[in-house]
């Protein structure tokens, strides 16, 4: 399976889970002086990077960092960042493009925040993140089981940019 279906079948299935984790740092300060992430999140916001720390799995040493930074987008996944379409009422899609610019799949559903908590709710799934904004940036973080050893302990991080305020 190529690298964007596989992220186009994983990313959204294994975002399911809690909103734990630690604080990036300077999550505070960039959080305090922000609108509600409800004012914040309507526009297109493209990935510019993942990070998922995988713990323990199935009692072996198997703990390994899964990362992906916006320069490497291309290479390591041979596609162009995802693009989140987070309408004003509460509609959202997510696009995840080749790098021919063909959407090679897409998923919509509704979006509702719970203050820095987002849900996105699709027909057969909900996942939770806790959001961070600021400086037009956002952090979603999660648990999830990344690694499919049915322990949602994997810490997940994706960082996405703000490139319209308009969800087109």
């Amino acid at each position: 399976m190529n690298k964007i279906k596989w992220l186009a079948i994983l990313l959204p299935a294994l975002s399911l889970g809690g909103c734990q984790g630690e604080p990036s740092a300077g999550q505070e300060e960039v959080s305090a002086v922000q609108p509600p992430l409800k004012e914040a999140l309507p526009g297109t916001w493209e990935s510019v990077s993942i990070r998922v720390d995988v713990n323990t799995a199935e009692n072996t040493d198997s703990s390994y960092v899964f990362e992906v930074k916006e320069e490497e987008w291309a290479q390591r996944l041979g596609s162009r960042p995802i693009r989140f379409y987070f309408q004003p009422d509460n509609k959202y899609r997510q696009e995840f493009t080749a790098l021919s610019g063909e959407v090679v799949s897409a998923t919509r559903g509704m979006w509702n925040t719970f203050g820095d908590t987002l849900m996105l709710i699709e027909p057969n799934a909900t996942y939770r993140y806790q959001v961070a904004t600021g400086k037009g940036l956002a952090e979603f973080r999660t648990m999830m089981d990344w690694d499919g050893d049915g322990q949602e302990d994997d810490s997940y991080l994706s960082v996405h940019r703000k490139i319209s305020i308009a969800a087109d």
